[in-house]
């Protein structure tokens, strides 16, 4: 306990000096650097995964648990902007989703090193959850474009996809993998569809999928020019999908045998 009150008192700390480094030198946060966060709930989600299956002790293993985690990420992102500032370099947002995509690669890469043995079962699986996310998502989004809803570029299709993969990666964990829902509120909609239908999982995707939708239908009134707020709810909508999306691949890599 100890460790992780460590580890949470340094992540607030490095959080709170890298956002006061930005007031000081007067950065402003544009929504598209905002936008450019979305890869970071993947680093969030890798995180995770390790902190529930790789053996750890003291602070460091606080560092992989939620909510100290967040705090992380959030500290890196913010001396990252920092950093650029100073460098004086102006493609922020393009700085930060792609530091975003290779740290989520090289954490969740390392990690595999630290599995016992990899097995090609749960690999072909979790690939075939994102393929199935992508096929899903495409259709739910030609049905939003025919009804002449926007779906506010890459990020919407971003939140929908998000949380479609949390929908596939949760079936093929609960069908075909044998793993729980340790998310009590996901449980609860999963074992009500396997009560009342023939599949909870199936539930739980029409429920993901309509929570996204009805975000980007909310979000929906100035498509055209969304602000720093709708930008900031948009990626929050998405990481809500993101993070335990990840979080299954990694820890179904790291954990079945």
């Amino acid at each position: 306990m100890s460790g992780s009150i460590v580890a949470f008192a340094l992540a607030g700390t490095l959080l709170v000096t890298t956002a006061w480094g930005l007031r000081r030198r007067h950065v402003t946060v544009t929504a598209s650097e905002i936008a450019a966060t979305l890869p970071w709930f993947a680093v969030i989600g890798v995180a995770v995964a390790i902190g529930r299956s790789v053996p750890m002790s003291g602070p460091a293993a606080g560092f992989f648990l939620s909510p100290t985690v967040y705090l992380v990420v959030g500290g890196l992102v913010s001396g990252l902007w920092v950093i650029l500032d100073a460098a004086d370099i102006h493609e922020t947002s393009g700085w930060t989703a792609v530091s975003g995509v290779l740290t989520a690669s090289v954490v969740g890469g390392m990690s595999l090193f630290t599995a016992e043995e990899l097995q090609l079962r749960v690999l072909v699986w979790n690939a075939a959850a994102i393929v199935m996310a992508i096929g899903i998502t495409r259709l739910v989004l030609r049905a939003l474009q025919n009804r002449q809803l926007s779906t506010h570029g890459w990020l919407g299709r971003g939140v929908l996809f998000a949380h479609v993969l949390d929908a596939t990666t949760t079936g093929i964990g609960l069908e075909r993998l044998g793993t729980i829902e340790r998310n009590p509120i996901s449980a609860a909609i999963i074992q009500f569809g396997d009560a009342v239908g023939p599949s909870g999982a199936v539930l739980f995707l029409f429920v993901k999928i309509t929570a996204a939708m009805l975000v980007l239908a909310a979000l929906d009134t100035n498509s055209n020019q969304l602000g720093r707020e709708s930008v900031g709810l948009l990626v929050i909508a998405a990481g809500a999908g993101l993070v335990p999306a990840v979080h299954n691949l990694t820890l179904f890599a790291l954990t079945i045998s």
